[in-house]
């Protein structure tokens, strides 16, 4: 993006955290129409495939150490069910105030002044995990942290979403956009392949030291490296200027809710997302329990590994068939009959397996298939309202939180009741095909607004 600084503005300007502000909007619109140079855009991608890596990460660490935890504190599954599922109540609240954030002041802004929060409470979690005696009292507080924790995290995506959406061009923005998001798959392979080493030998609690620091870390370096001296801030502007309010175009919502292409997006992430959840917080507990003689490391590692060149290799055929004049609708269409049709296949398959390679080669196919996702629903934000993406896939990516409360927590209670892991596989699987023909039959990637 262009470093020029916002000459003209009256008032003291000042540097506070990179954010900019309504006294320059007129400037970041300016220069959001501007697409990256190919090694911009490299610099970019990498820097988020990264983020997004760590992001997951801190995210994956809870999930991964809940049964070492649940052992020391006497966690039954509905109070580790609850712990990991009330992330996603932040997570949700949040989404739509990244998004309009970052379409406002830059995506890269909120998501490092957001990273510096999520990377602290990642940080601290061995400790305050350990401040209260009372058991009762313990798990509330937890159940606080870990809703501010996905709070923070909520504003991520929707962050690099806007950010993306406003610098690269609509044929190469699925590879782009599938890249930075296998950094998240990448992200929960490293903590299930290195968290899991981290976990047996050196403790639960050295695992969140780890990625709390690391998060930190990278806030430091998109602070130092991309969010430069063009980011600043009026005391004039930080009061609010009637000029600036007048310039403001309202978002027009009612028009895009009634639009079936947004509507039916909506429903197949919220249905993606339940499958998602359900195996990203459940998936190491499954293995645990049904093949105990296992190794973490292996099946903590396996399903992402794989996953990360589908979401690559998903990108790059949207890409390409969009480049060769295929219609872009039909285009995202064909993805996800792959990506949401393949994995609830794959997990109903998980319930023929009665051997450990079998499961695993059905849930990791699962997850290759899954990862398509990013290249179809995902990016068509970006396709029906480019100059607003940040804040529309604020509101899809909210809704689309939703099973990461009711989902986890739900099949937590199954099993708790029930013991069946094929009983969450096959409702999982049959909602997952359910959001699949709602976005065949009404969805679109035409340009709304």
């Amino acid at each position: 993006p262009n470093m020029a600084s916002a000459g003209g503005v009256e008032g003291l300007l000042i540097d506070v955290a990179g954010a900019r502000s309504a006294g320059v909007q007129k400037e970041h619109e300016h220069v959001s129409l501007r697409y990256w140079r190919r090694a911009e855009k490299r610099q970019w991608v990498l820097a988020y495939f990264i983020g997004n890596a760590i992001l997951y990460a801190s995210r994956a660490a809870m999930p991964v150490c809940v049964p070492a935890i649940a052992q020391e504190f006497n966690w039954d599954k509905t109070v580790s069910g609850t712990v990991l599922s009330v992330f996603f109540w932040g997570y949700a609240t949040t989404q739509v105030l990244g998004g309009y954030l970052s379409d406002r002041f830059g995506g890269e802004v909120i998501s490092m002044l957001a990273a510096v929060g999520w990377s602290t409470i990642t940080l601290l979690y061995p400790q305050l995990l350990y401040i209260f005696s009372s058991h009762d009292t313990c798990i509330r507080f937890v159940i606080l942290c870990r809703i501010l924790h996905g709070a923070l995290q909520g504003m991520h995506y929707p962050s690099f979403t806007s950010l993306l959406a406003h610098h690269i061009r609509e044929t190469e923005r699925a590879l782009a956009y599938s890249i930075c998001s296998a950094g998240s798959l990448f992200g929960a392979l490293l903590m299930g392949c290195f968290g899991s080493i981290v976990l047996v030998h050196f403790g639960w609690h050295s695992v969140f030291y780890a990625t709390g620091l690391a998060g930190l870390l990278w806030a430091a370096i998109i602070r130092i490296f991309f969010v430069r001296r063009k980011n600043i801030v009026s005391i004039k502007s930080l009061n609010g200027s009637h000029d600036n309010q007048k310039k403001n175009t309202p978002m027009p919502w009612r028009i895009l809710c009634r639009k079936p292409a947004f509507l039916s997006a909506i429903v197949a992430h919220v249905c993606n997302n339940n499958l998602f959840f359900i195996m990203f917080s459940w998936m190491p507990t499954y293995f645990h329990e049904t093949y105990p003689e296992q190794k973490g490391w292996i099946f903590n590692v396996v399903p992402w590994l794989v996953s990360m060149p589908g979401s690559v290799l998903a990108g790059w055929i949207a890409d390409s068939l969009i480049r060769k004049g295929t219609n872009v609708t039909h285009t995202r269409k064909m993805v996800e009959v792959v990506g949401m049709g393949g994995a609830a296949l794959c997990l109903l398959l998980t319930d023929y397996t009665d051997t450990f390679g079998l499961a695993l080669l059905a849930v990791s196919s699962g997850m290759f298939s899954q990862a398509f996702h990013n290249s179809g629903v995902l990016v068509v934000p970006q396709d029906i309202a480019p100059s607003s993406a940040g804040a529309v896939f604020g509101v899809m990516n909210m809704l689309g939180a939703i099973p990461g409360v009711v989902g986890v927590y739900l099949a937590g209670h199954i099993l708790e009741v029930t013991g069946s892991w094929a009983a969450v596989f096959h409702l999982t699987a049959a909602i997952n095909i359910f959001g699949l023909l709602v976005f065949l039959v009404y969805g679109s990637a035409e340009r709304i607004i």
